[in-house]
């Protein structure tokens, strides 16, 4: 069956991994700057990541499991889901897309069109009727090359990639696509 005929409703949901939800650095930065116990630097390397377009935009995980989750609306573009961010601000409506020479996870309100699709146990090209009954786990894929999404610790901060972050060539050192729950909200 073709997801076509069954992926024809929007959905807003939350992700969250090893227990953190999924968030925009931009959001992420403004949480450490609201931390009282921070050094100088600390506050400084906040202060100019905010001040940077591309660094506010990468989608990351938050620091704290009590940190309020990105809401994202999963729109259906026939077999696939372009995911748009509902975010107050900057990038209110922006669109996730992987940057082409850094295969980074960002966040855009001019950058073309990007699709992602969700694979589930059982379900390769999952579409809300597979999700929506509670907290699911699932691999979020880039389209069209159905490139699953890894989590790569950069500087202490998480970034999702479309290819795999091993840069040994050795395949004992190959990651796990990251696994996220998917918690629908409407």
């Amino acid at each position: 069956m073709s997801l076509a005929k069954i992926n024809n409703k929007s959905f807003t949901a939350n992700l969250y991994l090893d227990g953190r939800p999924v968030v925009l650095n931009q959001q992420r930065l403004q949480q450490v700057l609201r931390d009282k116990r921070i050094t100088l630097g600390e506050k400084l390397e906040a202060e100019v990541g905010l001040t940077s377009l591309r660094t506010s935009s990468f989608i990351t995980l938050a620091d704290h499991e009590d940190d309020d989750p990105l809401v994202l609306k999963f729109v259906p573009q026939g077999d696939y889901y372009a995911v748009h961010l509902v975010h107050p601000g900057a990038f209110d409506g922006a669109q996730m897309f992987i940057e082409d020479k850094t295969h980074n996870l960002l966040a855009s309100t001019s950058a073309p069109q990007h699709y992602f699709s969700i694979s589930t146990y059982g379900a390769p090209k999952a579409s809300l009727n597979d999700i929506a009954s509670g907290p699911a786990l699932i691999e979020l894929n880039s389209e069209p090359q159905d490139k699953p999404l890894y989590r790569q610790l950069s500087d202490g901060m998480s970034l999702f990639l479309d290819t795999d972050p091993n840069v040994t060539g050795h395949n004992a050192f190959n990651s796990k696509p990251a696994r996220l729950v998917i918690k629908v909200v409407k």
